[in-house]
């Protein structure tokens, strides 16, 4: 096994001002994570972390679960969509259906 290090890296919380600016130098501005680390002085592996966690809680919030089961999933719109089946046969139309989801 090999020896570990007696010393222990340090942590340093970055605090709720310097997340917001990370979040608005990246998506706002579109500026890359790395540079916008390097303005706010922060660790790129901890700026890397919270915009990724940021786009996965985003991604999380816009979909709503059809089921308890998590692959039947839709996009959460607040428009509606209208949806119309037609059944034909020899090229008649035999029945038609109008759908609306919300």
């Amino acid at each position: 096994m090999a020896n570990r290090s007696s010393t222990k890296r340090q942590y340093v919380k970055i605090s709720k001002n310097q997340k917001q600016a990370l979040l608005h130098l990246v998506f706002q501005t579109g500026m890359k994570i790395r540079e916008a680390a390097i303005r706010l002085k922060i660790k790129y592996a901890a700026s890397k972390t919270l915009v990724l966690q940021f786009r996965k809680k985003l991604i999380k919030n816009e979909f709503h679960y059809a089921s308890e089961k998590p692959c039947q999933t839709f996009p959460r719109k607040k428009d509606t969509t209208t949806v119309k089946i037609i059944s034909q046969v020899g090229g008649k139309e035999i029945s038609s259906k109008t759908y609306i989801y919300n």
